[in-house]
């Protein structure tokens, strides 16, 4: 990418943990970042804040739902050659408690979003013949969610879903794969008691955790030039499961 035009990358979520790990690999890369947020925490926004190619973009998809179709039509995301889904929304419920509300809201933010921004996206990147999407799914897809996350299974396993349209788009060298992260050394995994995890991390052939480095270097490989060949596939980043 020397003594060209720096690419820009759209990061929805990028103050997750593995978010902020994809900020870093791409800034690495000499790439512009868009990092979309919601709350953020003192270490992303002090991250942000001292690098130049990073732009914040604040939205709270489940509280302004209504506006996400009008967001997306922004400038400032017109000339984006890569879009990374990194959202993630957890809240855990008892199956036979689900109520279809719940199912609503992880849709709102955990598909919704990609789907609209691929929309747009994609049609853009079609027409300069360029452009690299990565959704980050979850191995949880696999299990239905356990008894208490089957929302969230449901709105992760959508983004697995890829429309014969976006399948042509492959031929015009816009490349659209979903991740399927296994269990990951992130907060959100630190959550649940350390006996649960425990008894989690023994499913997983490996026997840990992935860091977020090793799920970040895969997000950057499929989603730059270094991936030349694959599209429309769901890949497990899982220890084996």
């Amino acid at each position: 990418m020397n003594n060209k035009k720096k690419k820009k990358v759209l990061i929805l979520g990028a103050s997750s943990d593995i978010g902020i790990e994809i900020i870093k690999k791409y800034l690495n890369e000499k790439y512009k970042i868009l990092a979309h947020y919601n709350k953020g925490n003192k270490y992303f926004f002090n991250f942000a804040k001292n690098n130049k190619d990073i732009d914040l973009i604040k939205f709270d998809f489940l509280k302004s739902f209504s506006k996400l179709e009008r967001l997306v039509k922004n400038k400032e995301f017109r000339n984006c050659d890569v879009l990374i889904n990194a959202l993630g929304y957890l809240k855990e419920i008892d199956y036979t408690k689900v109520k279809v509300d719940e199912i609503d809201k992880a849709l709102k933010v955990n598909f919704y979003p990609s789907f609209v921004f691929t929309q747009s996206l994609g049609q853009k990147m079609v027409k300069r013949k360029w452009g690299r999407i990565v959704n980050l799914g979850s191995i949880g897809v696999k299990y239905g969610g356990g008894a208490k996350n089957s929302p969230y299974a449901i709105s992760k396993h959508s983004l697995e879903f890829f429309p014969s349209h976006i399948q042509k788009w492959a031929k015009k060298n816009v490349l659209v794969n979903t991740i399927r992260v296994g269990l990951t050394d992130t907060k959100i995994h630190l959550k649940l008691k350390s006996k649960n995890m425990q008894k989690r991390i023994n499913l997983v052939p490996l026997k840990r955790m992935a860091d977020k480095h090793e799920i970040a270097n895969f997000v950057f490989f499929l989603g730059s030039d270094r991936n030349s060949y694959i599209s429309n596939q769901v890949i497990r980043i899982s220890g084996g499961e």
